[in-house]
């Protein structure tokens, strides 16, 4: 499940493209989905894992394969 954090910043990339919708239909729905993301980042709470790295992920799996 995505982070509240990964929630938040889409529903702020939303908002600014419902700024910058020149259709009002357009604008309008980008601000739902906004909406929507943010009761997702509500739902979500606050994470107690901190998400870990690309990087992070793609070492252990080499570690991983170098164990085989």
């Amino acid at each position: 499940m995505p982070s509240s954090e990964y929630y938040r910043r889409q529903a702020d990339t939303l908002l600014t493209l419902a700024l910058i919708a020149a259709d009002p239909a357009v604008s309008a729905r980008y601000r739902n989905l906004a909406l929507e993301y943010k009761m997702l980042a509500a739902s979500a709470g606050e994470d107690i894992v901190p998400p870990r790295s690309l990087t992070d992920n793609l070492s252990s799996a080499a570690d991983r394969r170098e164990g085989d």
